[in-house]
């Protein structure tokens, strides 16, 4: 006669960061000026303000979004690099500014794919939580 023994993971529930998506305020703050020239030239300064301001607190929001959350990072691995790459660009060596232009995108990607995990791993977990494995035992 045949036995079943069922068997349920137990993993620990991931904490997810909320400071870390606070790193994309800067990139969302320089991509906010371009978008509201463009879009609404003649906007007086409280409507700019309050535009950029909506759109930053927009940015970070899809941060912690699961897979929305590529969107916002890979602009943000783009804006990082824009922004330390033109401190480097007054070195006169050319070996080193390129070395340190890796460095600074090598940076930037690990930085926002730590944040796009920090999105993503809840959901993955919540959708592998209630997996169970049923295993039969002859005897």
């Amino acid at each position: 006669m045949a036995t079943y023994i069922v068997q349920t993971k137990e993993t620990e529930k991931y904490q997810k960061n909320y400071g870390l998506p606070l790193i994309n305020i800067i990139p969302a703050v320089v991509w906010s000026i371009p978008m509201h020239q463009k879009l609404f030239p003649d906007a007086n300064f409280w409507m700019t303000l309050l535009l950029c301001g909506i759109f930053v607190i927009g940015y970070v929001v899809l941060s912690m979004l699961p897979i929305i959350a590529a969107v916002p990072c890979v602009a943000s691995v783009i804006m990082l690099t824009a922004m330390f790459w033109a401190l480097v660009d007054g070195i006169g060596n050319n070996f080193i500014r390129i070395l340190l232009k890796v460095v600074i995108l090598a940076i930037a990607v690990f930085l926002e794919l730590g944040i796009f995990s920090n999105a993503i791993v809840p959901w993955l977990q919540k959708k592998e939580m209630n997996r169970t494995k049923i295993i039969r035992v002859e005897k």
